[in-house]
């Protein structure tokens, strides 16, 4: 008996479409979950990357009893040696060691030891592969910038020089230094109440209501855990070290333009590792201020940025205790002020 094959029949066009229509419902449902997880992965290494960073200051800070020095204090001279200028280099290259980057920091010391007496910039006379040391742990994985960028030596250095750069700045406190001039937040003489004096700090001089970073006087008045020029204890965080900020994302976003808010993220020339004035900052403006329309007074301003991620919705910190938190851009500024304060002596709840 001849046996009879039934022919199979092809998908019709129909079909086909109704697949391919499905398949992309799918993709569409799935996709924002996957990027979801990566950029949950990517802030889980920036907030390791933290972690390792404030863990490095503690290390140090057993051997010399002390937080890592920072120096920026422009073209100032070393007391008793008029000739000699203060070498310009970030509480990062100080803690290199207790990071597994000890070559890199002897590399940094012998060609500082070997620069010209009197040498000012002390970024532009290191040489380009010192310069340009990608540290994969001062990057955050959710920035997008290319980690080499163009970056001066120190706030009165005219010009740039490329140089690896930190995504991750030591916190000043709330204070008023150059960020004065970036836009309005509550300060001291307006909104803040009479009880928050001790975060709002003054220069030395009268009627100027901002820090001179480049004055040894005044460094006591950097309200955070680092300072300009010098550095502070663990016992210096009067209001505990659980309840302090040490160190915070700082992507060097310069400020934006009326035409491109809320994406124009263009970098600022201090974000340099090794310089004094790239790994420091205020705490004076608020969590990813640079998507504030009421921001564009600095707009443009290489010193109008601050605690700022690629994260959505806030970005993360290390407390001085070691621990990392994620920040919500809406914190109130009551909050920001009193946990960028190393001693304002106000109870807070860390969020």
């Amino acid at each position: 008996m001849k046996s009879t094959r039934v022919r199979r029949q092809a998908f019709t066009l129909v079909e086909l479409l109704v697949v391919i229509a499905i398949i992309g419902v799918l993709v569409a449902l799935l996709l924002p979950a996957v990027q979801a997880a990566r950029e949950a992965a990517r802030r889980m290494s920036c907030s390791n990357n933290l972690k390792q960073l404030a863990l490095s200051c503690h290390n140090y800070h057993d051997t010399f009893k002390k937080l890592p020095w920072n120096n920026d204090l422009g073209n100032s001279v070393a007391p008793g040696q008029p000739n000699a200028r203060w070498r310009q280099l970030s509480w990062i290259v100080a803690v290199l060691p207790y990071m597994e980057q000890e070559p890199l920091y002897n590399r940094i010391q012998d060609e500082c030891a070997a620069m010209a007496t009197g040498t000012q910039n002390t970024l532009n006379a290191l040489s380009s592969p010192t310069r340009n040391a990608i540290i994969e742990s001062l990057i955050c994985p959710s920035n997008n910038q290319d980690p080499i960028r163009q970056s001066r030596s120190g706030y009165r250095h005219t010009g740039t020089i490329d140089s690896a750069s930190t995504d991750y700045s030591g916190n000043l406190g709330h204070i008023w230094g150059g960020w004065k001039d970036c836009g309005a937040v509550p300060d001291f003489n307006t909104e803040a109440p009479a009880t928050f004096t001790r975060m709002f700090v003054k220069g030395a001089n009268p009627g100027t209501p901002w820090v001179n970073g480049e004055a040894l006087g005044e460094q006591i008045n950097c309200n955070g855990t680092f300072k300009y020029h010098g550095c502070w204890a663990l016992k210096d965080i009067l209001d505990g070290t659980a309840n302090t900020i040490m160190i915070f994302e700082d992507m060097h976003f310069r400020g934006g333009n009326d035409v491109t808010i809320p994406v124009d993220r263009n970098p600022c020339d201090d974000s340099s590792w090794i310089s004094g004035f790239g790994a420091i900052n205020s705490a004076r403006n608020p969590i990813n201020n640079y998507r504030n329309r009421a921001w564009l007074q600095g707009a443009g301003d290489r010193r109008c940025h601050g605690w700022t991620s690629n994260h959505p919705a806030g970005a993360q910190g290390a407390l001085a205790d070691a621990s990392v938190r994620f920040f919500a851009e809406t914190i109130d500024h009551a909050t920001r002020y009193k946990i960028t304060t190393r001693n304002d002596n106000q109870p807070v709840e860390v969020p």
